[in-house]
């Protein structure tokens, strides 16, 4: 079966005059402005300009990436050498729309993100997890299927098998149960959790923006839908006309990053850089009769302290003038004996994908490091320095 969009009038793509896109974009801010509770929907399109394609533009689309991945499999071709497109979505580096969305959401305007994106790049830019549901899945995610408990990794956990199994195992000792991935296909069930809280957010929604999606693809298109049904405002940023394109209030016709950075402007709110943000946890038991102390370094999400996020590829602890001994496996646990003095040194390597360079914890001896130790690590991609802290707001600049 055909994924793509097959009604050729459909696949047009339309742009408006500079004139148009103004005059839209102003009423647009005002809407916001008087809006008790917005709303975003975002689909492929969103991330087009961080050099992931989409699904379904036409084999004429003026978007760098080129056609669509359905598309491209109905007319039995591949993708041109000329398309400019990210060889790994990792190193995607979030978009002037994402980091639009953010600043909405810190400040409490935008009240929910609703995403049909399995890319994490929401996640990434540093998107609320409580404001946000991803009705597709993360790539980033895998979730226990015994205890449900969750697992965010800095690599794609999608193995494209059919049971979603990654071949990995939750880490409570009391349930080892096995780990798959979040990624929902075609035909499969979306995450209740999620699916329940974008449809209590479309109930109580004034105003729905919805960005660059296609509106194809159900029940998730059934959300702008119901706001739409409720005779609120249903604003819709495409550059193809879509199935609610006469439901909608407004339809926009300009790319995802024009429609949010000329809005951004007229909000008087600026759109922020783009920064890295982990959460690291150290602790420390000592165990008096074995004169050893167990340390333990993990990676936590940076908005939810309970769940675990793989970070590091590997650590090295050098203790003294000792020869440096390397963990691969996270949480890294490691002993130290009590009767050691010498400076210890643990290198955390991270997996790279934005050429991170590796951090130093350095500790004066064994007796130095706290039972608990929790902090951010803030990384500027365009200056390649990590800036260590405990104040998860203290983001540089």
């Amino acid at each position: 079966m055909a994924h793509g969009i097959s009604d050729t009038e459909c696949k047009k793509e339309y742009f408006d005059s500079q004139s148009e896109l103004d005059a839209k974009l102003d009423q647009l801010a005002q809407w916001i402005k008087e809006s008790r509770h917005l709303i975003v929907f975002t689909g492929a399109g969103v991330s087009t300009s961080t050099g992931i394609p989409d699904f379904r533009s036409a084999m004429d689309t003026v978007l760098p990436t080129g056609p669509g991945a359905w598309e491209l499999r109905d007319n039995k071709t591949s993708r041109s050498k000329k398309a400019v497109v990210i060889d790994d979505m990792q190193k995607a580096i979030p978009s002037p729309s994402h980091m639009a969305l953010v600043e909405l959401q810190r400040r409490g305007i935008l009240k929910c993100l609703i995403s049909q994106n399995c890319d994490g790049l929401h996640l990434r830019s540093g998107m609320n997890p409580a404001h946000l549901a991803e009705l597709h899945g993360n790539m980033n995610l895998e979730i226990c299927k015994k205890c449900k408990a969750r697992y965010l990794r800095d690599f794609d956990t999608d193995t494209g098998r059919l049971n979603h199994s990654t071949g990995r195992r939750c880490d409570k000792p009391e349930c080892r149960g096995q780990l798959r991935d979040s990624i929902i296909n075609f035909g499969e069930n979306l995450p209740e959790d999620e699916l329940n809280k974008a449809f209590d957010h479309a109930e109580k929604a004034d105003v729905c923006l919805v960005l660059g999606s296609s509106l194809t693809v159900t029940p998730a298109a059934d959300i702008p839908r119901r706001v739409a049904k409720r005779k609120k405002k249903l604003i819709i940023g495409n550059l193809q006309r879509t199935p609610l394109y006469n439901r909608a209030t407004m339809n926009i016709h300009a790319f995802s990053d024009t429609i949010m950075q000329g809005l951004m402007e007229r909000l008087n709110i600026s759109i922020p850089p783009w920064i890295l943000r982990r959460r690291v946890l150290v602790t420390c038991q000592n165990d008096s009769d074995k004169h050893k102390t167990t340390i333990t370094i993990e990676g936590r999400d940076p908005d939810n302290a309970e769940i675990p996020f793989t970070l590091f590829e590997s650590i090295q602890v050098i203790i003294g003038d000792r020869a440096k001994e390397e963990f691969t496996r996270e949480p890294f646990v490691f002993e130290v004996s009590d009767k050691n003095v010498h400076p210890i040194t643990v290198r955390l390597n991270f997996f790279g994908h934005y050429n991170e360079i590796p951090f130093e914890l350095y500790y004066v001896n064994v007796k130095n490091i706290p039972k608990e130790e929790q902090f951010y690590l803030f990384y500027n991609p365009l200056k390649g320095e990590w800036h260590k802290t405990t104040d998860e707001s203290d983001l540089p600049v």
